[in-house]
């Protein structure tokens, strides 16, 4: 679990939450969710897997949500879009009713 400014803001509690795409239920991401509530985007610096989207937070390259691609499954359903937060992170706008969530085992 990455500890850090952003996870005290939310209240200091984490879990890591499966992402998966509603149309096929092919896992999408696992990711760190800080704090209570809906999950609306997920952030580039949360995402822990798998490596494609997990590396794209260490890539140079991409200094705005321009540089980013859209989230997609591999059946080929847009799971969100980038966007950059209002704190400056990097992040994907998730469309409602395109995933599903669940808590991980992996924690």
């Amino acid at each position: 679990m990455k500890k850090d400014k952003y996870l005290k803001a939310r209240g200091g509690t984490a879990h890591m939450i499966d992402v998966s795409c509603a149309k096929c239920g092919t896992l999408v991401l696992h990711y760190q969710k800080d704090g209570p509530g809906w999950l609306k985007r997920c952030y580039l610096n949360r995402i822990f897997a798998p490596i494609k989207w997990e590396k794209l937070q260490h890539d140079s390259s991409i200094i705005e949500h321009n540089d980013l691609p859209n989230l997609i499954c591999e059946c080929g359903e847009i799971i969100g879009y980038p966007m950059k937060h209002k704190d400056g992170r990097l992040a994907f706008r998730l469309e409602r009713g395109k995933f599903k969530r669940k808590r991980s085992k992996l924690e």
